[in-house]
């Protein structure tokens, strides 16, 4: 099993080698722009997680390889060993969107992740809540289950995953539930679905995705359902897409994310499914960026319609090409940033999508 995850943890930025070209200047379509919104205050790196509490987005965890035993911040001290992460980060932003500028797009220190340091985890939010758990630990070799609550201030820790540790996993908060689904554990791609309930801090087993099992999925949040779709599996990137209800529990399938059919609407959906992407919802569209698919970077981005279950391409994510960073929505805002280009390239620029401008490339 060691050797198995020391390939994994090498392969997490090995496999896109080879594909380390910049966004070209000419957008696929000028609907909508990709605007920067400042850097990220901790080290840049990959594999990091997010989370929404109360209009507030943090992010934190990861893996940077040239951050190594501890770095010291003015607030507080960090651990990094072998380049992994626990340090956790708070988003300042103003709530309505600020044009093309970066004022006002700050970073506060808030209290690192209890436990062990660790990358390639999962985030995500139950109500007012954070929640992190799962990844890959410090040596590059051990695999985790443990499960922690942010409530903006302090880390309490919880009831262990009761599924596998796991790498690349799928986590999302539905209505007062939380989930964790899919992922890697070291010996098998997995597709099984448990979910955490805050109010027992338990653990149950629930309906596993009908589509095949995958690792490094993605998912959207709308009302009462998640779509969870994407990802990779023995050689293959999956096409499938499936919404999971809140209150059946239940997984129904939806139209398939390439060129499925004899109707026009998905001729050119081939290059939408891909791995480690990121995505956010903005009115009543999720939209899809950045991940990498056969060994190559993708930044073309993509707005599904809930409604009418139909994708169109918008711009593409604009600067530098990049695989298994963050994404989130605050404010009904949309932002992507952090992750790895090339091999060794960590980044920790943030940018903003806005929907309505027409694309600008000096900005």
């Amino acid at each position: 099993m060691k050797n198995s995850l020391l390939i994994l943890s090498t392969a997490c930025v090995a496999l896109i080698m080879g594909s380390c070209n910049k966004s070209s200047d000419t957008p696929d379509t000028e609907e909508g722009n990709w605007v920067k919104r400042g850097s990220f205050d901790g080290p840049a790196r990959t594999g990091a997680v997010s989370f929404v509490i109360n209009d507030t987005a943090y992010v934190g965890t990861g893996y940077n390889k040239s951050v190594s035993n501890s770095y010291v911040n003015a607030d507080s001290v960090a651990l990094a060993n072998n380049g992994y992460l626990k340090d956790f980060w708070k988003f300042n932003m103003p709530a309505t969107s600020t044009g093309n500028t970066q004022t006002g797009y700050t970073w506060t220190q808030v209290e690192e992740l209890p436990g062990e340091v660790r990358a390639y985890a999962v985030g995500f939010n139950i109500q007012n809540k954070g929640y992190v758990g799962c990844g890959i630990a410090f040596d590059g070799l051990k695999l985790l289950k443990d499960f922690y609550e942010f409530d903006g201030n302090t880390w309490t820790a919880k009831a262990s995953f009761a599924g596998s540790a796991r790498i690349n996993a799928t986590g999302f908060g539905l209505g007062n539930k939380g989930y964790i689904t899919c992922g890697y554990d070291g010996a098998n791609t997995l597709k099984d679905n448990y979910q955490y309930n805050p109010a027992t801090n338990s653990w149950t087993s629930v309906e596993a995705i009908a589509g095949g099992k995958r690792r490094g999925a993605s998912v959207f949040v709308y009302k009462d359902k998640a779509y969870l779709f994407c990802g990779y599996s023995s050689s293959t990137y999956l096409d499938d897409m499936w919404a999971f209800d809140s209150t059946t529990l239940k997984w129904t399938e939806k139209n398939r994310i390439t060129n499925a059919t004899d109707n026009s609407f998905d001729d050119d959906y081939s290059d939408i499914y891909r791995q480690n992407a990121n995505t956010f919802v903005i009115d009543n569209y999720g939209y899809l960026t950045a991940g990498d698919q056969g060994g190559t970077l993708i930044s073309k981005t993509w707005r599904y319609d809930f409604v009418n279950d139909t994708w169109i391409r918008r711009t593409s994510l604009e600067r530098t090409q990049r695989t298994y960073a963050v994404g989130f929505t605050v404010h009904n805002r949309g932002f992507v940033g952090t992750g790895v280009y090339g091999s060794t390239s960590y980044l920790e620029d943030f940018q903003e999508f806005i929907p309505s401008q027409t694309y600008e490339a000096n900005d």
